[in-house]
């Protein structure tokens, strides 16, 4: 009875597992909150955007289209953005939604910014529908190498990381989202079309914002500053200080010799050649701009993404972690936590942001002009 049974269960795992290859998730992100109505809108308005933010809470909660685009606008630049930011999205998980948003392949798309996080491994309940989404197994391997690569965390933290990770991928192995929906929709008859009501934001103001949603909008804002200024500023202020005199006496090639960072430089260099295969093939060129929101060294670890850059695989890196540089993004005025921007730090990195985009447009066009000449 024990072998049958055993026989039984691997008979289910890889049944299901060559199932989920041969009829994979619909193309159509469902269930998944706030992600599934932005992922619904920008494909049925895909054309209309030629520049889309992929990233984390802090590029969701902290980069505001409008304000990029009137920006642009007054510098003579024609740019009109998308703001696509997940919260708590770690590289593996940007990269798959950057895959699924070049398949759209929208016919006006010149610029994808990204905001890529990778000591961010998991931020959300194993068993909840957005891990277990995009949890494929090379998705999965790749995390796996993340987390064993880090040198910041103990090994009392990566194991519980590891674990849920892998739970997140037997669940999406087994297809037990998909058995959810069919039992849903054709036995208990119910439309799934919005099944996750948004507890948290407003559809139609995430939609008028192009994708952005301040902290500062959401319910529970007041109650999140209020800890924050009650449990962490005083860390927050201390970090800040801290690192404002380290930076001051860090030589620029210090930056780029941190810790050991291999799988994550490749995973950088993975999504610019999974861009450049893009343009390629669809005769489309867009630019692939990296950046760094304004956060502390303690809050997250950017080697990765400079040792990218030092190594030529990353052309264009904008860089806003240095409080020094950015005395204003690190007010506790501008400031929800210690991670994240309130609404006008938010309007404040996007000018910011804008400004340095500006310079690069121009310093591109006059380096065309004079290869040209």
């Amino acid at each position: 009875m024990f072998g049958y049974s055993l026989v039984f269960l691997i008979t289910i795992f890889f049944t299901s597992g060559f199932l989920n290859i041969v009829l994979p998730y619909s193309q159509t992100i469902q269930n998944l909150g706030e992600i599934s109505v932005k992922w619904q809108y920008f494909t049925e308005h895909k054309n209309d955007y030629n520049a889309i933010f992929l990233g984390p809470s802090t590029t969701y909660f902290g980069v505001v289209p409008k304000l990029f685009d009137e920006y642009m606008t007054k510098q003579g630049k024609s740019v009109k953005s998308f703001n696509f930011g997940i919260s708590g999205a770690n590289v593996s998980e940007i990269d798959f939604y950057l895959q699924k948003i070049l398949a759209l392949k929208s016919a006006n798309l010149k610029w994808i910014f990204l905001d890529c996080s990778v000591d961010l491994f998991t931020n959300f309940a194993s068993t909840s529908a957005q891990e277990i989404y995009w949890h494929t197994p090379s998705k999965t391997l790749e995390n796996f190498q993340l987390i064993l690569e880090s040198s910041i965390d103990s090994w009392t933290v990566k194991v519980p990381y590891l674990y849920a990770n892998f739970q997140s991928f037997i669940y999406q192995w087994l297809g037990l989202g998909q058995l959810a929906n069919f039992w849903q929709e054709r036995i208990l008859n119910l439309d799934l079309s919005n099944a996750d009501p948004l507890a948290k934001v407003s559809e139609d103001k995430l939609l008028q914002e192009s994708g952005y949603y301040a902290i500062d909008w959401q319910k529970k804002a007041e109650k999140w500053q209020t800890l924050f200024r009650a449990n962490g500023l005083d860390s927050y202020l201390k970090n800040l200080k801290n690192e404002q005199v380290k930076l001051a006496n860090l030589n620029s090639e210090d930056v780029f010799n941190n810790s050991s960072t291999i799988y994550g430089v490749q995973m950088m260099k993975n999504i610019v050649a999974r861009i450049e295969q893009y343009q390629q093939i669809n005769k489309n060129k867009i630019d692939a701009i990296f950046f760094i929101p304004p956060l502390l060294e303690t809050d997250s670890n950017h080697s990765a993404l400079y040792k990218a850059y030092a190594s030529g695989y990353i052309n264009t890196l904008f860089a806003f972690n240095n409080p020094n540089n950015f005395p204003n993004l690190y007010a506790v005025d501008r400031r929800i936590d210690s991670a994240h921007l309130n609404h006008q730090g938010a309007k404040e990195f996007t000018f910011l942001l804008g400004s340095q985009f500006n310079q690069h447009l121009n310093n591109s066009e006059k380096k065309l002009v004079s290869s040209r000449s």
